[in-house]
């Protein structure tokens, strides 16, 4: 049964809460979703479950809509809750009902609360086409939120990615008593007619077209929320941009690096794969970098962001020059400036890329790797390939921006020297 699985997949979120609340109105879809949970709450620990019933009165059997919803939820072991609030007979009651109904739920939820409702992709489709129709840009067209905070809470529709369908034939299957609002069938209603009329028509003809809107509705949030994310951008100590890693899930993340990719004026990868990567970014230990080359550059997981580098750095440089002489190439750029000690000026001396198992001692410190002093200064991965190393004869004599070697048999320091000052590669295409 796919609903099961749907809650599977949000269980983290599920186990955390202090308290997790489903909006229940008694129909196919919160009926089902608050079986299903309970369901789960046979297998794994959950807390305290709770049906929150909202009676607007606007039908003549609303309370007894709202007993029958009682004894479900009783009959399920839950506590239950109905409230009573008032819709006036004026313009827009369905407007003000689900004002109303929400008022309520942000009442109920304290820190951690969650809140549950039945919402699936059927609707999702009805509301993007809707707000379509009536002229929406891209915040309305993003559709329904899979999650948002709601109150001292979070509201989650774990059925989004459900059809209606699947729905009703898992209350078929255990025989769920749901109730049935006639009102859903009059077509007199834009929201049912499209429902009724023009839905099931698209489907004859494109009976995967559920899957297009979905996904137009998440690029559609991204545009949307492209002008908020081009401020996340930070900067490595030697200039290179990254995203912090802070998102409650991989959708939040891919969501993120689709609208600072924007920002940035980075070409985005494609859906499913951007999607992919965030998903690998977010469940990777911490050893792992996970990466994702498009065109030319390279997006890749380090520490807590993802950073962005071009992809034709050169990894096989070895210049002769001169001390104070500044240089650059694919590999980034040397300028020099004054220290308190450092290299004398005019002295002949190779800058190149690292090799394997280098190893060097820098100040009054023990040799280590050239790798692990590059670590320790807090350089990227990818960048460590192409860290130009300062050479005297055959020995490293410095290496920009960490250190230089004190005991060089090739060379003295002196006072009021040069140091080297290394700037990576840029990108190109950013802004």
């Amino acid at each position: 049964m796919a609903l099961l699985p749907a809650l599977i997949a949000q269980l983290d979120s599920l186990q955390t809460a202090n308290r997790i609340f489903v909006g229940f109105s008694g129909g196919a879809d919160s009926h089902s979703l608050l079986h299903a949970l309970v369901e789960l709450s046979r297998t794994e620990t959950l807390p305290p479950i709770i049906a929150l019933h909202i009676n607007h009165g606007l039908h003549e059997d609303a309370n007894d809509w709202a007993a029958h919803c009682a004894s479900v939820a009783s009959g399920l072991g839950v506590e239950f809750h109905e409230r009573v609030v008032s819709v006036d007979a004026g313009p827009s009651p369905e407007a003000q009902a689900r004002d109303a109904r929400y008022t309520v739920f942000e009442s109920f939820l304290s820190d951690g609360d969650v809140l549950l409702l039945g919402h699936h992709l059927d609707d999702q489709v009805e509301t993007i086409l809707f707000r379509l129709i009536r002229g929406a840009g891209p915040s309305g067209l993003a559709g329904i939120p899979e999650k948002r905070p709601l109150g001292g809470g979070l509201l989650m529709r774990p059925l989004l990615g459900i059809t209606r369908d699947q729905i009703e034939n898992y209350a078929g299957s255990y025989e769920l008593g749901y109730l049935n609002d006639g009102s859903n069938d009059d077509t007199r209603y834009d929201r049912n007619f499209l429902r009724h009329e023009v839905l099931p028509l698209i489907e004859s003809r494109w009976p995967g077209y559920r899957s297009g809107f979905t996904r137009s509705a998440a690029l559609n949030g991204e545009l949307a929320a492209s002008e908020h994310f081009d401020h996340l951008t930070e900067y490595t100590r030697y200039g290179g941009p990254y995203i912090p890693i802070d998102f409650r899930d991989a959708k939040g993340l891919h969501r993120a690096l689709h609208g600072w990719l924007k920002a940035v004026n980075i070409p985005t990868p494609e859906f499913v794969a951007l999607e992919e990567f965030a998903r690998q970014c977010m469940h990777a230990q911490g050893d792992k970098l996970p990466e994702l080359r498009v065109g030319g550059y390279l997006l890749q997981r380090w520490r807590q962001g993802i950073h962005v580098y071009p992809v034709d750095i050169d990894r096989d440089f070895d210049i002769s020059c001169e001390v104070g002489g500044a240089l650059t190439g694919r590999w980034g750029s040397i300028a020099w400036q004054e220290a308190d000690m450092g290299l004398p000026a005019g002295v002949s001396i190779r800058v190149r890329a690292p090799r394997p198992g280098e190893v060097v001692s820098l100040g009054q410190r023990p040799r280590r790797s050239v790798g692990q002093w590059l670590q320790e200064a807090g350089v990227p991965p990818y960048l460590r390939g192409c860290y130009p190393l300062v050479q005297v004869g055959d020995e490293i004599i410095a290496i920009p921006d960490v250190g230089l070697v004190s005991d060089c048999s090739n060379l003295s320091l002196c006072k009021g020297g040069l140091v080297p000052v290394w700037t990576p590669p840029k990108i190109a295409f950013l802004n």
